[in-house]
């Protein structure tokens, strides 16, 4: 869907320096793109324009516009520092009077999943002009009351509310209420550590990895990818015919109403398997584009999510029964790569992706706790997080998250590859000697180390492994080829659509790159913990993950008491991998 133009100019105008200095003109008339003039020292308001020098009150401070733009509700004074100088509190006479606050919870102690109200009022000599609700820090509502829910013993913890109320003098009155969260948790799996496979929809095509073939007794828990998301914002199917309409040849799959595709698979697979979950994971690389716009407001958050839960956890697919389609899918995976930029071009990204996904997770949680008060039944929540150092501290609120989240998945792979022209190990467990990123934290030691400084407890860590490798091509005989020069190199399923991608399937590395008399030598580095495969007469060479490394990986995963380990993708392995992974963690 094609943003208006207005939008367009709002934004534009908020962003771009030039405009610095200069006061928007005001509306030639009333609309959806008309901007209210700033009196001087006013309180701060969404929908402004604010002219370079203008000063607002905003929570008892007083704040001097840096850049002209019209203001957002996620541009507040203290969100944005690019825009705002702070001057200081508020002085001077007048009312010096804070609102008096009232707050309560209609229960502080929650013992079985359900949800608690949030419940505020505030009086003040002059008048309130607005009440917040913050949860743990965290702005979760702009209004008296919030309702917030619990599934899990994931959410177990303390929950401090805390409401603020403001007059038009900016004075702030507080009021904080408490509640503890003790839900009981569901058996852990033995030894008590995750192994989260991807399943991939398009698998079942020229791969022809079909759900017979997942090894469901070696598994907690699958991601099935994945959703796409529509330009108006709201959850569809990522494959419709993979996912609900391929015939697999089970009862009455053919009567109106009824539940076919990979979803059907999975859904009589589960029966032999009861421990097993299933969780649907929305976006991926293709398919993160719309995020931030679904994010970006409390009305667009709302909407996307209720799209998200009405298709997967209560299974109103197109042309399927309800009462077939519930019952696939135990929780919902997120993978939006990545707030605030990166991924493909055509990405939209703001800088109040960071915040806005907290608020995004959140109200994934509200809305699932909704269901689960009338089902009864717990939904997962997990997302799929970029493994960079500085994504995790600065691009995204982690511990916010962590603390929303059941658990998070690490994607601690892919930290080179053929898009970089030196050869290094796209997967190293620990810091390489010699690796000319490793001050960047660019490994997994490095990610994980990173996510238990800023608060993430170890127990939502669960740590990403590769069931692929990475290579290059073109790379001199030097040094076994660590380190040195590359361009990129076709891969196991590399075409004229995919390019030189240099992927290789772990299964297609060992059948005919480990074998006796193919040319290649297989090395073990120590430090990486990676194996990697080098020809000097092809001049390919190729990190990925083996045995020896699912071990490494795995000791470090119980060293640290991580929450276990995830793995992109079921279709990669031969089997090798995921029994690796099982004898140790399950």
């Amino acid at each position: 869907m094609r943003r208006s133009k207005w939008i367009v100019g709002l934004v534009a105008s908020a962003l771009t320096v030039a405009g610095c200095g200069q006061e928007s003109s005001a509306p030639e008339a009333e609309g959806p793109g008309s901007v209210m003039k700033a009196p001087l020292e006013a309180a701060w308001a969404v929908g402004v324009a604010y002219s370079v020098g203008t000063r607002v009150t905003y929570e008892g401070r007083v704040y001097e516009c840096r850049q002209a733009h019209t203001s957002q509700a996620d541009w507040t004074p203290t969100a944005v520092a690019a825009l705002w100088l702070d001057l200081g509190p508020v002085t001077g006479g007048g009312d010096t009077t804070a609102p008096v606050v009232t707050a309560s919870s209609s229960s502080t102690s929650v013992t079985a999943a359900g949800s608690i109200t949030i419940s505020a009022s505030a009086t003040d000599n002059v008048g309130v002009t607005k009440i917040e609700i913050l949860e743990n820090g965290t702005l979760v509502a702009t209004a008296s009351s919030y309702t917030r829910g619990f599934s899990g013993s994931g959410q177990n913890g303390t929950y401090t509310y805390t409401v603020k109320a403001y007059d038009a003098a900016g004075n702030v009155g507080t009021k904080t209420v408490s509640v503890e969260v003790e839900l009981p948790g569901t058996p852990p799996p033995p030894g008590g550590k995750k192994i989260v496979g991807y399943f991939t929809a398009w698998g079942i095509y020229g791969r022809n990895y079909q759900v017979s073939n997942v090894p469901a007794s070696k598994l907690t828990h699958i991601n099935y990818a994945f959703s796409n998301i529509s330009p108006d914002g709201k959850c569809i199917l990522g494959d419709p015919f993979a996912d609900i309409d391929k015939g697999f040849g089970y009862p009455g799959e053919w009567d109106p109403g009824a539940l076919r595709g990979n979803f059907r698979a999975f859904k009589e697979l589960k029966k032999t398997n009861p421990n097993l979950k299933l969780l649907i994971s929305i976006g991926g690389w293709s398919w993160s584009k719309y995020f931030s716009q679904v994010a970006a407001t409390a009305a667009s958050r709302t909407a996307f999510v209720k799209s998200c839960v009405d298709l997967y956890v209560k299974g109103q697919f197109p042309g399927v029964t309800p009462a077939n389609g519930v019952g696939v899918f135990d929780g919902i995976d997120v993978d939006w790569e990545y707030p605030t930029g990166g991924g493909l071009p055509d990405n939209i990204s703001s800088p109040a992706d960071k915040v806005n996904y907290t608020l995004l997770m959140q109200e994934f949680r509200t809305q699932l706790a909704a269901v689960t008060s009338q089902t009864g039944q717990p939904y997962l929540l997990t997302i799929a997080s970029g493994a960079s150092p500085d994504l995790l501290a600065n691009k995204q609120e982690t511990v916010k998250l962590a603390g929303i989240l059941d658990w998070i998945n690490v994607m601690s792979y892919d930290y080179h590859g053929a898009f970089e022209s030196t050869v290094n190990f796209h997967s190293a467990l620990n810091r390489v000697t010699g690796d000319p990123g490793a001050n960047d934290g660019f490994y997994t030691d490095g990610s994980i180390a990173r996510m238990l400084q800023l608060g993430v407890p170890a127990s939502k860590i669960v740590v990403g492994v590769p069931f692929y490798g990475r290579g290059w091509g073109n790379v001199p005989n030097v040094n076994n080829g660590l380190f040195q020069s590359g361009v990129p190199t076709k891969g196991t399923w590399d075409d004229g659509q995919s390019g030189l991608t240099g992927v290789f399937d772990y299964k297609d590395l060992k059948a005919n790159y480990e074998r006796a008399g193919s040319g290649y030598s297989k090395f073990f580095h120590p430090e990486s913990k990676q194996a990697y495969v080098y020809s000097p007469t092809t001049k390919v060479w190729v990190a990925y993950d083996d045995v020896q490394s699912m071990n490494a990986k795995s000791d470090y995963i119980l060293a640290k008491g991580l929450g276990g380990a995830m793995f992109w993708e079921l279709s990669g392995d031969d089997g090798s991998l995921v029994n690796a992974l099982y004898d140790k963690l399950h």
